[in-house]
Protein backbone atom coordinates (compact mmCIF):
# COMPACT_ATOMS: atom_id res chain seq x y z
CA UNK A 1 0.00 0.00 0.00
CA UNK A 2 1.00 3.58 -1.11
CA UNK A 3 1.90 5.73 1.78
CA UNK A 4 2.46 9.44 2.36
CA UNK A 5 4.36 11.63 4.47
CA UNK A 6 0.81 13.21 5.77
CA UNK A 7 -0.18 10.16 6.98
CA UNK A 8 -1.24 9.04 10.32
CA UNK A 9 0.94 8.43 12.80
CA UNK A 10 1.74 7.81 16.63
CA UNK A 11 2.89 11.95 17.07
CA UNK A 12 -0.47 12.85 14.97
CA UNK A 13 -2.01 10.79 16.72
CA UNK A 14 -1.20 12.08 19.96
CA UNK A 15 -1.71 15.80 19.02
CA UNK A 16 -5.43 14.48 17.90
CA UNK A 17 -6.08 13.00 21.49
CA UNK A 18 -4.86 16.28 23.22
CA UNK A 19 -7.64 17.63 20.89
CA UNK A 20 -10.08 15.34 21.64
CA UNK A 21 -9.66 15.29 25.29
CA UNK A 22 -9.97 19.27 25.38
CA UNK A 23 -13.19 19.76 23.19
CA UNK A 24 -14.91 16.55 25.07
CA UNK A 25 -14.42 15.87 28.71
CA UNK A 26 -13.11 19.59 29.54
CA UNK A 27 -15.72 21.28 28.11
CA UNK A 28 -18.20 19.18 29.28
CA UNK A 29 -16.64 19.22 32.58
CA UNK A 30 -16.71 22.78 32.77
CA UNK A 31 -20.29 23.17 31.76
CA UNK A 32 -21.07 21.12 34.66
CA UNK A 33 -18.87 23.20 36.98
CA UNK A 34 -20.73 26.71 35.47
CA UNK A 35 -24.67 24.75 36.14
CA UNK A 36 -23.34 23.69 39.42
CA UNK A 37 -22.65 27.39 39.90
CA UNK A 38 -25.23 29.21 37.94
CA UNK A 39 -28.26 26.71 37.20
CA UNK A 40 -29.42 27.61 33.73
CA UNK A 41 -32.65 28.40 34.27
CA UNK A 42 -31.49 31.35 36.85
CA UNK A 43 -28.52 32.31 34.28
CA UNK A 44 -30.46 35.21 32.27
CA UNK A 45 -31.07 36.85 35.52
CA UNK A 46 -27.62 36.22 37.02
CA UNK A 47 -25.58 37.73 33.60
CA UNK A 48 -27.51 40.84 33.68
CA UNK A 49 -26.64 41.35 37.43
CA UNK A 50 -22.74 40.25 36.71
CA UNK A 51 -22.67 42.15 33.07
CA UNK A 52 -20.80 44.92 34.66
CA UNK A 53 -17.56 42.30 35.28
CA UNK A 54 -17.06 40.64 32.25
CA UNK A 55 -14.48 41.74 30.03
CA UNK A 56 -15.13 42.75 26.17
CA UNK A 57 -16.27 39.93 24.08
CA UNK A 58 -16.75 38.98 20.91
CA UNK A 59 -19.89 39.24 18.70
CA UNK A 60 -21.04 35.96 18.53
CA UNK A 61 -20.36 35.33 22.30
CA UNK A 62 -22.65 38.95 23.27
CA UNK A 63 -25.27 37.59 21.01
CA UNK A 64 -25.12 34.06 22.62
CA UNK A 65 -25.22 35.18 26.36
CA UNK A 66 -27.11 38.50 26.27
CA UNK A 67 -29.05 38.78 22.62
CA UNK A 68 -31.03 41.32 21.84
CA UNK A 69 -34.17 40.38 22.03
CA UNK A 70 -35.34 37.74 24.73
CA UNK A 71 -32.81 36.13 26.47
CA UNK A 72 -30.57 32.81 26.83
CA UNK A 73 -32.56 29.69 26.98
CA UNK A 74 -29.87 26.91 27.28
CA UNK A 75 -28.38 24.45 29.47
CA UNK A 76 -25.02 25.87 28.31
CA UNK A 77 -24.11 22.96 25.86
CA UNK A 78 -23.11 25.72 23.53
CA UNK A 79 -20.26 27.45 25.27
CA UNK A 80 -16.86 26.41 24.49
CA UNK A 81 -13.67 26.87 26.86
CA UNK A 82 -13.34 30.49 25.88
CA UNK A 83 -16.75 31.68 26.87
CA UNK A 84 -16.66 28.83 30.25
CA UNK A 85 -13.42 30.31 31.77
CA UNK A 86 -14.54 33.89 31.19
CA UNK A 87 -17.96 32.77 33.10
CA UNK A 88 -16.49 30.76 35.60
CA UNK A 89 -13.92 33.24 36.56
CA UNK A 90 -16.04 36.31 36.96
CA UNK A 91 -19.81 35.43 37.59
CA UNK A 92 -19.55 32.55 39.86
CA UNK A 93 -17.10 33.72 43.19
CA UNK A 94 -15.09 30.88 42.77
CA UNK A 95 -11.76 32.25 44.54
CA UNK A 96 -8.66 32.54 42.53
CA UNK A 97 -5.85 30.17 42.26
CA UNK A 98 -2.90 31.13 44.93
CA UNK A 99 -0.97 33.35 42.00
CA UNK A 100 -4.16 34.60 40.29
CA UNK A 101 -6.57 34.17 37.38
CA UNK A 102 -4.29 34.30 34.11
CA UNK A 103 -1.65 33.02 35.51
CA UNK A 104 0.49 29.43 35.62
CA UNK A 105 -1.11 27.56 38.86
CA UNK A 106 1.68 26.91 41.84
CA UNK A 107 1.98 23.05 40.89
CA UNK A 108 0.66 21.99 44.66
CA UNK A 109 -2.47 24.61 43.90
CA UNK A 110 -5.08 21.73 43.36
CA UNK A 111 -7.82 24.09 43.75
CA UNK A 112 -11.15 24.54 41.64
CA UNK A 113 -9.80 27.77 39.79
CA UNK A 114 -6.24 26.39 39.70
CA UNK A 115 -7.53 23.35 37.53
CA UNK A 116 -9.57 25.34 35.23
CA UNK A 117 -6.66 27.72 34.84
CA UNK A 118 -4.62 24.57 33.93
CA UNK A 119 -7.47 23.34 31.00
CA UNK A 120 -7.36 26.73 30.14
CA UNK A 121 -3.29 27.31 29.34
CA UNK A 122 -2.90 23.50 28.09
CA UNK A 123 -5.56 24.77 25.56
CA UNK A 124 -3.59 28.05 24.84
CA UNK A 125 -0.12 26.48 24.54
CA UNK A 126 -1.01 23.54 22.59
CA UNK A 127 -2.78 25.26 19.56
CA UNK A 128 -0.88 28.77 19.61
CA UNK A 129 1.47 27.31 17.36
CA UNK A 130 -0.33 26.83 13.83
CA UNK A 131 2.66 24.96 12.19
CA UNK A 132 2.55 22.27 14.74
CA UNK A 133 0.18 19.16 14.13
CA UNK A 134 1.89 16.48 16.06
CA UNK A 135 3.15 16.15 19.40
CA UNK A 136 6.21 14.04 20.80
CA UNK A 137 5.50 10.76 22.85
CA UNK A 138 7.22 12.78 26.10
CA UNK A 139 5.50 15.59 25.21
CA UNK A 140 1.94 14.10 25.40
CA UNK A 141 2.31 12.33 28.13
CA UNK A 142 3.25 15.25 30.20
CA UNK A 143 0.11 17.00 28.57
CA UNK A 144 -2.03 14.13 29.28
CA UNK A 145 -1.06 14.30 33.00
CA UNK A 146 -1.61 17.86 34.02
CA UNK A 147 -4.96 17.21 31.83
CA UNK A 148 -5.76 14.03 33.73
CA UNK A 149 -4.80 15.11 37.05
CA UNK A 150 -7.01 18.37 36.62
CA UNK A 151 -10.18 16.31 35.71
CA UNK A 152 -9.82 14.13 38.72
CA UNK A 153 -9.69 17.39 40.85
CA UNK A 154 -12.66 19.16 39.13
CA UNK A 155 -14.66 15.51 39.28
CA UNK A 156 -14.02 15.16 43.05
CA UNK A 157 -15.64 19.03 43.57
CA UNK A 158 -18.59 17.60 41.52
CA UNK A 159 -18.68 14.68 42.81
CA UNK A 160 -19.98 12.81 40.18
CA UNK A 161 -18.24 9.05 40.52
CA UNK A 162 -15.49 10.15 38.20
CA UNK A 163 -17.48 10.54 34.96
CA UNK A 164 -14.62 12.58 33.50
CA UNK A 165 -11.53 10.75 34.61
CA UNK A 166 -13.38 7.75 32.78
CA UNK A 167 -13.85 9.39 29.72
CA UNK A 168 -9.87 10.85 29.51
CA UNK A 169 -8.44 6.84 29.91
CA UNK A 170 -11.15 6.22 27.57
CA UNK A 171 -9.67 8.53 24.89
CA UNK A 172 -6.03 7.56 26.00
CA UNK A 173 -6.23 4.50 23.81
CA UNK A 174 -9.59 5.16 21.37
CA UNK A 175 -8.62 4.75 17.94
CA UNK A 176 -8.32 8.00 15.92
CA UNK A 177 -10.29 8.47 12.87
CA UNK A 178 -8.18 11.10 10.58
CA UNK A 179 -10.48 13.44 9.13
CA UNK A 180 -12.02 13.74 12.48
CA UNK A 181 -8.96 14.50 14.08
CA UNK A 182 -8.58 17.54 12.22
CA UNK A 183 -11.99 18.85 12.39
CA UNK A 184 -10.97 18.79 16.04
CA UNK A 185 -7.71 20.43 15.62
CA UNK A 186 -9.05 23.06 13.56
CA UNK A 187 -11.74 23.75 16.02
CA UNK A 188 -9.27 24.42 19.06
CA UNK A 189 -6.98 26.73 16.51
CA UNK A 190 -9.95 28.39 15.75
CA UNK A 191 -10.45 29.18 19.16
CA UNK A 192 -7.07 30.31 19.90
CA UNK A 193 -7.15 32.37 17.84
CA UNK A 194 -10.35 34.60 18.93
CA UNK A 195 -8.81 34.22 22.47
CA UNK A 196 -5.90 36.16 21.08
CA UNK A 197 -8.24 38.55 18.94
CA UNK A 198 -10.09 39.27 21.97
CA UNK A 199 -7.06 39.82 24.65
CA UNK A 200 -6.06 42.29 21.28
CA UNK A 201 -9.03 44.30 22.16
CA UNK A 202 -9.08 44.32 25.62
CA UNK A 203 -5.28 46.07 25.38
CA UNK A 204 -6.81 48.41 23.41
CA UNK A 205 -9.57 49.35 25.08
CA UNK A 206 -7.39 49.66 27.97
CA UNK A 207 -4.70 52.11 26.86
CA UNK A 208 -7.44 54.13 25.05
CA UNK A 209 -9.46 54.99 28.56
CA UNK A 210 -5.88 55.06 30.25
CA UNK A 211 -5.56 58.73 32.12
CA UNK A 212 -9.17 59.81 31.11
CA UNK A 213 -11.89 60.96 33.79
CA UNK A 214 -14.70 58.80 34.54
CA UNK A 215 -17.26 60.30 31.85
CA UNK A 216 -14.99 60.34 28.95
CA UNK A 217 -14.37 56.14 29.90
CA UNK A 218 -17.97 56.11 29.75
CA UNK A 219 -18.32 58.18 26.59
CA UNK A 220 -15.82 55.79 24.59
CA UNK A 221 -17.10 52.97 26.42
CA UNK A 222 -20.65 53.36 24.51
CA UNK A 223 -19.04 54.69 21.52
CA UNK A 224 -16.93 51.82 21.27
CA UNK A 225 -19.93 49.49 22.11
CA UNK A 226 -22.19 50.97 19.30
CA UNK A 227 -19.48 50.66 16.50
CA UNK A 228 -19.33 47.22 17.26
CA UNK A 229 -23.03 46.61 17.29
Amino acid sequence: MATSKYSSTKETSNRSRVSRVLLGPCVDQLRDVLRHHVPPQTFPQVIQRHRHKLPKLTKPQMDLILPRSGHYTGNYSDFDISLLYTLLRNICNIPPPTKGWGKDPDPNDVSLSANIERIRITRNKEYGNPLSSSLSNSDFNDIWSTVKSSVIQIDIFLNNNRTYEKEVEFLKNETMDPEMAKQYDGKLRDQVKEDTETRKMITETTQMFKGENIITCLFLLVTSLDTDS
